[in-house]
């Protein structure tokens, strides 16, 4: 049951097994020996799984369905990167971004279309 929660929870967030045992610090080995059941989390891991996928540690071991307390169905991502990037959880390789990551990005694409925004400005008046 483990194992089949964890590859649901991570394919919701859309998450390579590489990608997630890099956010979790663990081997993507022992992170797949988890999802196909060859391997048994401690509970320290059991902890973190739960914390990450905001899901108590009852859902991850059984059937209680009702400690799936945020996992939202897939969506798709907003066409406007801004509010992409305003979104909680934007990943880079794996890795979470700051609020500062996501300042300095917004601010780059800011500096990159600029001469896009200028002739807009133009064409409108």
């Amino acid at each position: 049951m483990l194992g089949k929660r964890l590859k649901e929870l991570r394919t919701a967030k859309d998450l390579t097994q590489q990608k997630l045992a890099n956010i979790l610090g663990i081997p993507r080995g022992t992170y797949a020996h988890y999802e196909i059941g060859k391997r048994e989390p401690d509970n320290a891991t059991l902890l973190q799984f739960a914390k990450f996928f905001k899901v108590t540690v009852d859902y991850l071991l059984n059937n209680d369905t009702t400690g799936l307390q945020s996992v939202q169905p897939r969506t798709e991502p907003p066409s406007d990167l801004i509010k992409f990037l305003d979104q909680s959880e934007v990943l880079l390789d794996g890795m979470p971004l700051t609020k500062e990551d996501k300042s300095k990005i917004k601010a780059s694409l800011d500096i990159i279309f600029w001469d896009s925004k200028q002739k807009k400005k133009q064409e409108e008046s």
